[in-house]
């Protein structure tokens, strides 16, 4: 095996046996489906995140994204004193604190999502894994990697550049 191929492999291993629980994912930002639009939209900004999980009774009900406000709001007549519960994703796909960073980029891909509740086994959220969560843990341990990605990913480099 070459370096380039020991690097991938490393990359991939780390993907696969590192479990989520492990980024120490602040608690996630909730609110209640009674809540409004305006104060939702209020606390996704106060905590300068993309997402805010929607609760019932200690329970996860739903999700509220930015892309909920692209979508569904934006340009459009709407109170935004109306509950966000009329607006919410529900029932979004969660994973769980001990399973692996890959199946969180699997989830992400396979759902064209950005955001997954992390919720422990009872099915309480206890964080909320973005996708931007993945990019820092990745630039963190393969600073290297991600420094010599090309600026397209399909693209490759036939020669070395350079003296």
């Amino acid at each position: 095996m070459n370096e380039t191929q020991d690097t991938a492999a490393s990359f991939a291993e780390t993907l696969h046996k590192e479990p989520i629980r492990h980024l120490h994912l602040p608690p996630p930002p909730s609110v209640t489906r009674e809540t409004s639009l305006k104060e939702t939209i209020g606390k996704m900004r106060e905590n300068k995140y993309g997402a805010v999980l929607i609760f019932q009774a200690d329970r996860l009900v739903g999700i509220f994204t930015e892309r909920d406000v692209l979508m569904k709001l934006l340009g459009k007549n709407v109170d935004y004193g109306q509950p966000v519960e009329r607006y919410m994703t529900p029932d979004p796909r969660v994973l769980g604190p001990d399973d692996s960073l890959i199946d969180a980029i699997q989830l992400m891909t396979e759902g064209n999502l950005r955001h997954i509740p992390i919720v422990d086994p009872d099915g309480c959220p206890v964080a909320m894994l973005g996708a931007r969560d993945l990019v820092d843990f990745i630039a963190e341990h393969f600073p290297a990697e991600v420094v010599n990605l090309p600026p397209r990913l399909h693209q490759t480099s036939i020669s070395r550049e350079g003296a």
